[in-house]
């Protein structure tokens, strides 16, 4: 694998998982330390709540369509 698949498959596997990021949603390459640094989130990332982000409607508690 290329140095940035290593860094991009390494930066998943010790934090971009639990903080809601993939293969397929993954910060700008330019950002990945800032978002290891500070622990931030993919919705955070992207501009959003978390219930924004998965679609939960926050007066029913269920995802939206």
């Amino acid at each position: 694998m290329s140095k940035i698949g290593d860094y991009v498959q390494e930066f998943l596997e010790d934090i971009g998982h639990s903080l809601g990021y993939s293969i397929d949603n993954m910060p700008e390459f330019k950002d990945i330390e800032i978002v290891k640094t500070f622990n931030i989130h993919v919705w955070e990332y992207e501009g959003l709540t978390e219930s924004e982000y998965y679609g939960v409607d926050k007066n029913e508690g269920k995802t939206m369509p």
